[in-house]
């Protein structure tokens, strides 16, 4: 009897405790959810570290499945007159007249845009149908230009893609600076990578009546647009925001104003940071303000801000292809709409192989880490260079071996020489064909020379 006595009181003070358990972890619970304020914003930087765990940065990779890197298409542009909302006819010559000066001028002319195999060319009427809009886009003063492509609403594209930017880029030696870099980096983990191809241009003016063939423009590079469709495609948050660094170095500047500020001015804005995605930015100041203030804890601001592992790695993509240019503009800023993190990717490699000139002089790396506040702080923490290291070596010894490198250009080499042989690049190319394959040669023993330039510096070896 008594152990019955005793068993039922054992059980009641269980069911009593466990009550009161759930209490406690009901009312802890409710406080958290307080502390994190309405719609799920961080009332305190404690509680946005807490959350922070939950945004890494994870690429859907499937979307390269199909990817090659040495695939070589055509695209066939007929480029049409067209009118502005002034009634004034623009056609293909007014693009000539396109300068670095003029930026209220940049006429967009409508277009019919195929991709094809090279060995033939589109015939038929749909030719005379527009799908596309067309304009220059990057160094207007080049001797060919680069074209922005943009598709008409409900007009397939091309692998999934709406938005062309086919770049000439006169400016690389190599002409294969942007595909080589991205295509090193579509298979790391942390980043996210962008799908670039190799492009043989052919446009026809159709303001020239008496012409009917394309005329070829020569070997153009297309590096994937960041924007909606790209996030989408990738599994990421396509109503973040995404900022192209233009001339940025971590410090809030006076362009940099929120929309509902009365000083706000977009131009101005786009001098330091262009939007890509994006129409609120609260959370890019914050960030930035937070930063700069000497008060707080780097470490703990860091944290909040930003993803490690994807930092170390973007870094690490940097320093190993010599991207210092890459520093403080050229790279994108994303930051997904419900989080405070903001993620650094990769984006413009024009200038890594600039040691290719003979009398370049090339931007010191260092001195860009130096100038940018996020990385002159985070490298002067205990413990992180260590870090920064590891990443390298990491990277170094496996997607960016001498193996993986040439194997890449492998694919690339048969297209270059056939390409560059041939007008107008033979005409364009700043230096001969056979240095040019000599210097391609050299790319995986420059990787290792920035290797060791990083151990030098930060006294590791």
């Amino acid at each position: 009897m008594n152990s019955d006595r005793v068993k039922k009181f054992i059980l009641g003070l269980s069911v009593i405790l466990a009550m009161t358990l759930f209490f406690c972890l009901y009312i802890i619970n409710q406080k958290i959810e307080r502390a994190n304020g309405k719609n799920g914003q961080a009332a305190d930087s404690d509680a946005v570290m807490a959350n922070h765990n939950n945004f890494v940065l994870k690429e859907n990779k499937s979307i390269y499945n199909r990817y090659k890197p040495g695939d070589f298409f055509a695209v066939y542009i007929n480029v049409f007159p067209t009118k502005d909302k002034d009634e004034k006819v623009y056609d293909f010559s007014d693009f000539d007249l396109v300068a670095e000066w003029d930026k209220d001028f940049s006429p967009l002319l409508n277009a019919n845009v195929q991709f094809d195999n090279r060995d033939r060319q589109p015939k038929g009427q749909a030719i005379n149908i527009p799908n596309a809009s067309i304009r220059v886009r990057g160094n207007p003063s080049a001797s060919l230009k680069s074209y922005r492509i943009k598709f008409l609403n409900g007009t397939e594209g091309f692998s999934g893609q709406s938005i062309f930017n086919l770049d000439k880029q006169l400016n690389d030696p190599s002409r294969i600076a942007n595909k080589l870099a991205h295509d090193l980096i579509n298979n790391l983990e942390h980043i996210s990578g962008f799908r670039t191809n190799f492009l043989e241009v052919y446009i026809r003016d159709d303001s020239i009546k008496e012409e009917t063939d394309f005329i070829s423009y020569g070997l153009y590079t297309h590096i994937e647009q960041p924007n909606k469709a790209y996030l989408r495609s990738r599994g990421l948050d396509e109503y973040g925001s995404i900022y192209r660094a233009e001339d940025f170095y971590f410090r809030l500047e006076p362009q940099l104003k929120n929309v509902d500020d009365s000083d706000y001015d977009e131009q101005s804005f786009e001098t330091v940071l262009a939007i890509r995605e994006g129409k609120d930015h609260s959370k890019l100041i914050k960030m930035l303000k937070d930063i700069n203030d000497e008060s707080k804890d780097f470490d703990k601001v860091f944290h909040t801000y930003f993803d490690e592992d994807n930092y170390l790695t973007w870094l690490s993509i940097n320093i190993l292809l010599g991207n210092a240019d890459g520093m403080s503009e050229g790279f994108l800023l994303y930051n997904p709409s419900n989080s405070s993190v903001f993620f650094l990717l990769p984006w413009d490699f024009d200038g890594i192989f600039n040691w290719m000139y003979e009398d370049s002089e090339m931007h010191n790396i260092y001195e860009g880490l130096n100038n940018v506040v996020l990385h002159r702080k985070y490298l002067q923490q205990d413990g992180n260079i260590e870090k920064l290291k590891e990443r390298i070596e990491e990277l170094k010894n496996n997607e960016f071996s001498p193996k993986q490198v040439k194997s890449l250009i492998k694919h690339y080499k048969p297209i270059l020489l056939e390409m560059m042989d041939q007008y107008p690049d033979n005409v364009l190319s700043s230096i001969p064909l056979n240095e040019q394959m000599a210097y391609l040669g050299q790319i995986d023993e420059r990787i290792l020379i920035n290797y060791h330039e990083f151990m030098k510096q930060y006294d590791l070896n």
